[in-house]
């Protein structure tokens, strides 16, 4: 009968190989996905952008829309002061509200950006 003799240390050093080959593959594969400083497309709107937003669409939701004559056109502007909201159309016409306790958006001139 043939016994095989194994050196202890060999073994030793080929299993730390592998577990080392192994941390190597997995920080190679999911750290650069993890540490992306690039902007992600798929982050949220701040609450501060969906209320511009909601507040340059709010002349469409109005029953009355069709006939205005900014109804054809896109809002680029929104001005808040302390009691009105005025929305700039391109086709310079405008659409004012009364500012209320829902408008949490400071005092000031916001774009557009539908």
């Amino acid at each position: 009968m043939i016994v095989f003799g194994v050196d202890q240390s060999l073994l030793q050093q080929n299993t730390i190989m592998k577990k080392y080959l192994i941390l190597l593959v997995l920080s190679l594969t999911f750290l650069p996905g993890c540490e992306s400083s690039a902007p992600s497309r798929f982050t949220y709107p701040s609450e501060k952008e969906m209320e511009v937003r909601y507040l340059c669409r709010l002349p469409y939701l109005d029953a009355k829309a069709p006939h205005q004559s900014w109804s054809k056109s896109t809002p680029a502007w929104l001005i808040i002061n302390e009691s009105k909201v005025i929305i700039f159309f391109e086709n310079d016409r405008t659409f004012v509200l009364s500012r209320t306790p829902e408008i949490t958006l400071p005092p000031g001139r916001y774009r557009c950006n539908l």
